[in-house]
């Protein structure tokens, strides 16, 4: 697959990677033209801004192009019903990264001296509004915007993020001024990306390897993929691996365990590392060299190009399919057939080929085998 790093918009992709990333782009956006409803992307949900209770009832629009909540904003610490709250959700199956907030925010300009809280802040539903991510001081005027740089906490977020913006430490002007916290406009910057999953991940056992395959999808960026492996089916150990580099060049891959003697059952798993070092990994595949659960190939001289012969022993009964490739890596034939334990000799059903050297392979559920056939 060419290049599992697919980036829109930007900024964060897989897990988080972004305000350092990736390019930060919008997310969403409240204008207050009149409207409490945002602007999402093409990957994104804004809901509509709204007021805690402690100032519901004091919300309006001024000019059409500004919105206010008045009244009741704390002369003291924080009230934790007085805020304006905001939310992004990204679409389902999608990560979110938020990079940036942008807020044009004042206090009120009515009166001598205006009015209003001369302090907000800025919690999220990540801890519950239980700390600050930031705060400041409220003038009045909403140039230039007030930015917020927003950490590695905010990136990768599968599910719906709110933001609270609090406002305390108000005055109100004796000379006539309001108690107004002003927004005129807020903008996310961020990311959305489909987190990178695996279209297949196969683990077969082989003669003495065992043969492993998967395929990438979805978007994502990746410094490295490893492949681990473990004989107990609890402590991993890595035997490969795969550098941005390579992952960036392809989506499918094929790797080879090769084996020393193997006995008993053998546990695999892939572990993908992100560029801002989050780990995930693949589900388990496991394999089994157990006798009682292999099988052998044996290619058979065929006189007859369209008939080719090989020998099979097997200690169990199932379904056993057989596949006979030429050089080229082309398959030329199939067979599928529920065969009982024991030794037997069978045939592909083939059309005539050219002579040559062609590669059979058996498999029987995890189980793989494979043998050389030689048609004259």
């Amino acid at each position: 697959m060419k290049t599992v790093f697919i980036t829109r918009a930007f900024v964060i992709l897989l897990p988080g990677i972004f305000s350092s990333f990736l390019m930060s782009a919008q997310v969403a956006s409240w204008s207050f033209n009149n409207i409490l409803t945002g602007t999402g992307s093409a990957n994104t949900t804004a809901g509509n801004a709204s007021l805690g209770s402690t100032i519901a009832a004091g919300g309006a629009f001024n000019g059409g192009t500004v919105y206010y909540g008045e009244g009741n904003w704390p002369a003291g610490s924080i009230d934790l019903n007085a805020y304006l709250e905001f939310s992004i959700t990204p679409t389902a199956g999608h990560t979110l990264t938020i990079s940036s907030l942008v807020m044009q925010i004042r206090r009120s300009t009515t009166g001598t001296a205006g009015g209003g809280p001369n302090t907000w802040s800025l919690r999220s539903n990540l801890d519950g509004f239980a700390s600050d991510i930031t705060s400041g001081i409220l003038t009045m005027n909403s140039t230039p915007a007030t930015t917020v740089s927003l950490g590695v906490a905010f990136m990768n977020l599968p599910s719906k993020i709110i933001f609270r913006l609090y406002g305390y430490n108000a005055t109100v002007s004796s000379g006539g001024g309001l108690n107004r916290f002003v927004y005129d406009d807020i903008q996310a910057g961020g990311s959305t990306v489909l987190p990178i999953t695996f279209d297949y991940f196969n683990v077969k056992a082989s003669n003495q390897s065992a043969d492993i395959s998967w395929k990438l999808g979805g978007e994502g960026n990746l410094s490295s993929l490893n492949i681990e492996r473990s004989s107990d089916g609890k402590n991993f150990e890595l035997i490969k691996q795969y550098s941005r580099n390579q992952l960036n060049a392809e989506t499918s891959f094929d790797y080879v365990d090769e084996l020393n003697n193997p006995s008993g059952t053998y546990a695999y798993r892939i572990q993908m590392i992100s560029q801002d070092g989050i780990l995930t990994y693949s589900s388990v595949q496991t394999i089994s060299f157990d006798s009682g659960k292999g099988f052998q190939l044996q290619g058979l001289q065929s006189d007859n190009s369209s008939n080719v012969r090989f020998r099979l022993t097997t200690e169990k009964p199932g379904n056993y399919v057989f596949s006979l490739f030429n050089m080229n890596g082309n398959k030329v034939a199939v067979k599928s057939v529920q065969l009982m334990a024991g030794t037997q000799t069978m045939q592909m059903d083939n059309r005539p080929l050219k002579s040559g050297i062609y590669i059979l392979i058996g498999e029987n559920g995890n189980q793989k085998s494979n043998t050389k056939v030689m048609v004259f």
